[in-house]
């Protein structure tokens, strides 16, 4: 989903990109042939950038939000929900007495594991 997201944004910003050098040799063609001074092509250009830049705060801020409700409907913990569960695991450690206990029992455990064979019963 995130590749997605940043893929359009990239897209959106090749084509400003793109638009932005068009308008400018438009501009200066214009100016060459004299039909443009170059304080009105001037004048076009950083209006152009400016509407451009107000439409990307738009932008970003819609996506922002839209990317917010979709987080919300999967019900991922945030980071300040996981640093204050962090933090309760680690004072329900404390208080039963197994600070770190839980961690290097978990670990031996994954190591000493056999491997899962079934026996039949000969009957």
């Amino acid at each position: 989903m995130e590749d997605l997201f940043k893929k359009l944004v990239y897209t959106g910003v090749g084509v400003v990109s793109m638009t932005a050098e068009k308008l400018q040799e438009a501009v200066d063609k214009l100016v060459d042939e004299r039909k443009m001074s170059a304080d009105e092509g001037k004048k076009l250009v950083d209006e152009f950038f400016d509407t451009t830049e107000e439409k990307k705060k738009e932008f970003e801020g819609q996506l922002s939000s839209i990317v917010e409700k979709i987080v919300r409907s999967f019900k991922f913990a945030s980071n300040k929900e996981m640093s204050e569960l962090t933090e309760r695991i680690k004072t329900l450690e404390a208080h039963a007495g197994i600070v770190g206990e839980v961690e290097e029992s978990e670990k031996k455990a994954v190591k000493k594991a056999p491997a899962k064979t079934k026996t039949v019963a000969a009957k």
